[in-house]
This record gives C-alpha cells, structure tokens and sequence, in this order.
C-alpha cells in the first residue's frame, strides 16, 4: 500500500517525469494477483532502471523518517511510564514511612 502511494506521489509530481512509476501505473490494475503484480514491478525495473533506483531511494528516506518518528514516540512513552513508575514508588514509599511513624 504504502508503495503504491510512493509511486502515485511520484507520478504526480509535475516536475519530472517518472517512468518507473507511470509504467506500474499504466499496467498494474485492480484484480491482479500478488505474484502478477510482482511481475510488473520486475518488468518496469527493468525497463526504467533509473526512476526505479530513484523511487527506492525515496522509499527509503520516508522509511527512514517513520522509523525516526516512532523512536521519538516511543522514548517519550518510556519516560512518561518511568516517571509514572517513580511517582508511584514515591507514593509508596511515604505510605510506609507514614506507616512506620504510627
């Protein structure tokens, strides 16, 4: 999916064209088998060698950047359970020391 929207981007874009992308574009179609469409994709590789190194390259850039994204969320998650954890340890730590006193 995320493949197919890369490549619709890239076809899109007015500045250049982008053969690898319009070749998928103008021969994967609704109802195509998994393995036919892998076919298609081996074929417009082949036929556009450059646009297909270029559309890789933008994949991975956005790859890159979801990965980023979720390493941001998920430190922040850490922290935010870390610091729950402790407020917590803290709590009841002062309900023994209160306990202690009696």
């Amino acid at each position: 999916m995320l493949n197919a929207m890369i490549i619709a981007a890239l076809a899109a874009s007015p500045a250049a064209p982008v053969p690898y992308a319009d070749c998928l574009l103008g021969n994967i179609q609704p109802g195509l088998s998994d393995r036919a469409v892998q076919l298609v994709q081996q074929a417009c590789a082949a036929k556009h060698p450059d646009s297909f190194i270029a559309s890789l390259e933008l994949e991975r850039n956005y790859s890159a950047q979801r990965q980023a994204r979720f390493d941001a969320e998920r430190a922040a998650v850490e922290r935010a359970a870390n610091a729950a954890a402790k407020v917590e340890a803290d709590r009841e730590a002062a309900r023994s020391q209160g306990a202690k006193a009696r």
